[in-house]
Protein backbone atom coordinates (compact mmCIF):
# COMPACT_ATOMS: atom_id res chain seq x y z
CA UNK A 1 0.00 0.00 0.00
CA UNK A 2 2.73 2.59 0.78
CA UNK A 3 4.18 2.01 -2.67
CA UNK A 4 0.80 2.58 -4.34
CA UNK A 5 0.26 5.77 -2.31
CA UNK A 6 3.70 7.02 -3.32
CA UNK A 7 2.90 6.40 -6.97
CA UNK A 8 -0.41 8.27 -6.68
CA UNK A 9 1.22 11.23 -4.93
CA UNK A 10 4.00 11.22 -7.49
CA UNK A 11 1.49 11.21 -10.34
CA UNK A 12 -0.45 14.10 -8.82
CA UNK A 13 2.72 16.14 -8.33
CA UNK A 14 3.67 15.32 -11.92
CA UNK A 15 0.30 16.56 -13.15
CA UNK A 16 0.45 19.72 -11.06
CA UNK A 17 3.91 20.60 -12.34
CA UNK A 18 2.80 19.95 -15.90
CA UNK A 19 -0.08 22.40 -15.78
CA UNK A 20 2.06 24.99 -14.04
CA UNK A 21 4.57 24.64 -16.84
CA UNK A 22 1.79 24.76 -19.39
CA UNK A 23 1.59 28.46 -18.61
CA UNK A 24 5.22 28.78 -19.67
CA UNK A 25 6.20 29.58 -23.27
CA UNK A 26 9.59 28.58 -24.64
CA UNK A 27 10.81 30.03 -27.93
CA UNK A 28 14.27 29.40 -29.40
CA UNK A 29 15.60 30.70 -32.72
CA UNK A 30 18.68 29.03 -34.22
CA UNK A 31 20.45 30.75 -37.13
CA UNK A 32 23.07 28.71 -39.01
CA UNK A 33 25.47 30.35 -41.51
CA UNK A 34 27.04 28.58 -44.47
CA UNK A 35 30.24 27.84 -42.52
CA UNK A 36 28.31 26.25 -39.62
CA UNK A 37 28.61 29.22 -37.28
CA UNK A 38 25.64 31.24 -36.15
CA UNK A 39 23.54 32.59 -33.32
CA UNK A 40 20.77 31.38 -31.09
CA UNK A 41 18.29 33.28 -28.98
CA UNK A 42 16.02 31.91 -26.30
CA UNK A 43 13.10 33.55 -24.56
CA UNK A 44 11.13 31.94 -21.76
CA UNK A 45 8.05 33.54 -20.24
CA UNK A 46 6.49 31.98 -17.16
CA UNK A 47 3.73 33.02 -14.81
CA UNK A 48 3.58 34.30 -11.26
CA UNK A 49 1.92 31.01 -10.26
CA UNK A 50 4.85 28.96 -11.54
CA UNK A 51 7.39 31.31 -9.96
CA UNK A 52 5.68 31.13 -6.57
CA UNK A 53 5.44 27.35 -6.78
CA UNK A 54 9.15 26.92 -7.53
CA UNK A 55 10.09 29.48 -4.88
CA UNK A 56 8.09 27.49 -2.31
CA UNK A 57 9.69 24.26 -3.53
CA UNK A 58 13.16 25.77 -3.13
CA UNK A 59 12.28 26.79 0.42
CA UNK A 60 11.11 23.27 1.29
CA UNK A 61 14.14 21.57 -0.25
CA UNK A 62 16.62 24.11 1.09
CA UNK A 63 17.85 24.97 -2.39
CA UNK A 64 19.31 28.44 -2.79
CA UNK A 65 17.08 30.83 -4.73
CA UNK A 66 18.33 33.74 -6.88
CA UNK A 67 18.43 36.97 -4.91
CA UNK A 68 16.17 38.93 -7.31
CA UNK A 69 13.21 36.59 -6.82
CA UNK A 70 13.52 35.11 -10.29
CA UNK A 71 13.16 31.37 -10.77
CA UNK A 72 16.13 31.56 -13.17
CA UNK A 73 19.66 31.45 -11.78
CA UNK A 74 21.17 33.85 -14.29
CA UNK A 75 24.66 33.84 -12.78
CA UNK A 76 24.93 30.05 -12.82
CA UNK A 77 23.47 29.78 -16.32
CA UNK A 78 25.91 32.37 -17.64
CA UNK A 79 28.83 30.58 -16.01
CA UNK A 80 27.76 27.20 -17.39
CA UNK A 81 27.30 28.55 -20.91
CA UNK A 82 30.60 30.45 -20.84
CA UNK A 83 32.37 27.17 -20.05
CA UNK A 84 31.06 25.55 -23.25
CA UNK A 85 33.67 25.42 -26.06
CA UNK A 86 32.90 27.57 -29.08
CA UNK A 87 30.15 29.62 -27.43
CA UNK A 88 30.08 33.38 -27.06
CA UNK A 89 27.64 34.55 -24.42
CA UNK A 90 26.07 37.80 -25.60
CA UNK A 91 23.25 38.03 -23.11
CA UNK A 92 21.82 36.12 -20.18
CA UNK A 93 19.22 38.15 -18.37
CA UNK A 94 16.04 37.94 -16.37
CA UNK A 95 14.51 41.41 -16.91
CA UNK A 96 11.61 40.40 -14.69
CA UNK A 97 11.18 37.46 -12.30
CA UNK A 98 9.10 35.58 -14.87
CA UNK A 99 11.24 36.12 -17.98
CA UNK A 100 14.54 34.65 -19.16
CA UNK A 101 16.39 35.92 -22.24
CA UNK A 102 19.52 34.29 -23.65
CA UNK A 103 21.50 35.33 -26.74
CA UNK A 104 24.50 33.28 -27.86
CA UNK A 105 26.93 33.14 -30.73
CA UNK A 106 28.73 29.96 -31.78
CA UNK A 107 31.53 29.18 -34.22
CA UNK A 108 30.20 25.73 -35.14
CA UNK A 109 26.79 24.20 -34.52
CA UNK A 110 28.46 20.79 -34.56
CA UNK A 111 30.92 21.88 -31.87
CA UNK A 112 28.23 23.38 -29.67
CA UNK A 113 26.25 20.16 -29.37
CA UNK A 114 29.08 17.74 -30.02
CA UNK A 115 31.14 19.21 -27.18
CA UNK A 116 28.58 17.92 -24.65
CA UNK A 117 29.50 14.25 -24.55
CA UNK A 118 26.21 13.11 -23.02
CA UNK A 119 24.21 14.89 -25.75
CA UNK A 120 26.45 13.42 -28.46
CA UNK A 121 26.04 9.87 -27.14
CA UNK A 122 22.30 10.22 -26.60
CA UNK A 123 21.60 11.16 -30.22
CA UNK A 124 19.48 14.11 -29.09
CA UNK A 125 21.01 16.49 -31.65
CA UNK A 126 23.01 15.47 -34.72
CA UNK A 127 24.54 17.83 -37.30
CA UNK A 128 26.19 16.37 -40.41
CA UNK A 129 27.60 17.60 -43.72
CA UNK A 130 27.70 15.22 -46.68
CA UNK A 131 27.29 15.41 -50.44
CA UNK A 132 27.00 19.18 -50.40
CA UNK A 133 24.05 19.04 -48.03
CA UNK A 134 23.77 19.83 -44.32
CA UNK A 135 21.45 18.03 -41.96
CA UNK A 136 20.28 18.86 -38.46
CA UNK A 137 18.35 16.13 -36.64
CA UNK A 138 16.67 16.09 -33.24
CA UNK A 139 15.63 12.79 -31.67
CA UNK A 140 13.94 12.89 -28.26
CA UNK A 141 12.93 9.88 -26.20
CA UNK A 142 12.63 8.97 -22.54
CA UNK A 143 16.26 7.94 -22.29
CA UNK A 144 17.70 11.27 -23.43
CA UNK A 145 15.06 13.65 -22.02
CA UNK A 146 17.46 14.89 -19.34
CA UNK A 147 19.83 16.14 -22.05
CA UNK A 148 17.27 18.79 -23.06
CA UNK A 149 18.89 21.16 -20.57
CA UNK A 150 21.91 21.37 -22.88
CA UNK A 151 19.70 22.34 -25.83
CA UNK A 152 17.15 24.49 -24.01
CA UNK A 153 19.17 26.04 -21.15
CA UNK A 154 16.01 27.09 -19.29
CA UNK A 155 14.96 23.45 -18.95
CA UNK A 156 17.31 22.93 -16.07
CA UNK A 157 16.28 22.86 -12.44
CA UNK A 158 13.94 21.38 -9.89
CA UNK A 159 10.69 21.79 -11.81
CA UNK A 160 11.93 20.17 -15.00
CA UNK A 161 13.64 17.36 -13.10
CA UNK A 162 10.32 16.69 -11.39
CA UNK A 163 8.41 16.21 -14.65
CA UNK A 164 10.97 14.07 -16.48
CA UNK A 165 9.15 11.05 -17.97
CA UNK A 166 10.33 7.72 -16.62
CA UNK A 167 11.57 5.06 -19.04
CA UNK A 168 9.18 2.38 -17.75
CA UNK A 169 6.13 4.62 -17.35
CA UNK A 170 2.98 3.27 -19.02
CA UNK A 171 0.65 6.23 -18.45
CA UNK A 172 -1.53 6.93 -21.49
CA UNK A 173 -2.47 10.38 -22.75
CA UNK A 174 -6.06 9.86 -21.59
CA UNK A 175 -4.92 8.84 -18.10
CA UNK A 176 -2.52 11.77 -17.97
CA UNK A 177 -5.22 14.28 -18.87
CA UNK A 178 -7.58 12.69 -16.32
CA UNK A 179 -4.94 13.21 -13.61
CA UNK A 180 -4.57 16.84 -14.59
CA UNK A 181 -8.32 17.43 -14.53
CA UNK A 182 -8.62 15.70 -11.16
CA UNK A 183 -5.76 17.77 -9.72
CA UNK A 184 -6.44 21.21 -11.16
CA UNK A 185 -9.96 21.21 -12.51
CA UNK A 186 -11.65 21.06 -15.93
CA UNK A 187 -9.53 23.81 -17.49
CA UNK A 188 -6.25 21.93 -16.94
CA UNK A 189 -6.34 19.57 -19.96
CA UNK A 190 -7.18 22.39 -22.39
CA UNK A 191 -4.34 24.53 -21.04
CA UNK A 192 -1.87 21.72 -21.57
CA UNK A 193 -3.11 20.93 -25.07
CA UNK A 194 -2.62 24.59 -26.03
CA UNK A 195 1.01 24.68 -24.86
CA UNK A 196 4.01 24.34 -27.15
CA UNK A 197 7.77 24.61 -27.38
CA UNK A 198 8.75 26.52 -30.52
CA UNK A 199 12.11 25.95 -32.20
CA UNK A 200 12.84 28.02 -35.31
CA UNK A 201 15.81 27.03 -37.49
CA UNK A 202 17.08 29.57 -40.04
CA UNK A 203 19.82 28.08 -42.23
CA UNK A 204 21.80 30.05 -44.81
CA UNK A 205 21.01 28.36 -48.10
CA UNK A 206 18.13 26.50 -49.70
CA UNK A 207 15.98 24.16 -47.65
CA UNK A 208 15.79 20.78 -49.37
CA UNK A 209 13.49 18.94 -46.97
CA UNK A 210 12.28 18.82 -43.40
CA UNK A 211 10.23 16.57 -41.12
CA UNK A 212 7.94 17.64 -38.30
CA UNK A 213 7.85 21.36 -39.03
CA UNK A 214 6.59 24.03 -41.42
CA UNK A 215 8.63 26.12 -43.85
CA UNK A 216 8.12 29.88 -43.90
CA UNK A 217 10.41 32.49 -45.49
CA UNK A 218 13.49 30.30 -45.55
CA UNK A 219 13.10 28.99 -42.01
CA UNK A 220 11.56 25.92 -40.45
CA UNK A 221 9.41 26.22 -37.35
CA UNK A 222 9.10 23.13 -35.21
CA UNK A 223 6.10 23.58 -32.93
CA UNK A 224 6.34 20.79 -30.39
CA UNK A 225 3.24 20.11 -28.26
CA UNK A 226 4.23 20.16 -24.59
CA UNK A 227 2.15 17.08 -23.82
CA UNK A 228 4.16 15.05 -26.35
CA UNK A 229 7.40 16.08 -24.63
CA UNK A 230 6.06 15.29 -21.16
CA UNK A 231 4.59 11.91 -22.08
CA UNK A 232 7.11 10.75 -24.68
CA UNK A 233 5.01 7.65 -25.20
CA UNK A 234 6.57 7.74 -28.67
CA UNK A 235 9.96 9.16 -29.68
CA UNK A 236 9.91 12.61 -31.30
CA UNK A 237 11.93 13.14 -34.47
CA UNK A 238 12.56 16.40 -36.31
CA UNK A 239 14.99 17.22 -39.10
CA UNK A 240 15.98 19.81 -41.66
CA UNK A 241 18.19 19.38 -44.73
CA UNK A 242 19.59 22.32 -46.71
CA UNK A 243 22.32 23.17 -49.20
Amino acid sequence: MPTRISRILGALLFAALTVLLAACSVNQVLTIRADGSGTTSLRVVTTKLLREYITDLQAVTGAAAPANGSIFDVAKLQKDLAARPGLTVKKVASPSPDVLEVDLGYRSVEEVYGSVESVKKSGLVLYTVAGGQKTLKVHLDRRNFKELAAVFPAMNGTAFEGIAPQEQDTTTESEYLDMIEFTLGPDGPAALKASYIDLVVKPEGTIVSQTGGTVTNGAVTFRIPLIRVLLLDKPLDYSIVWK
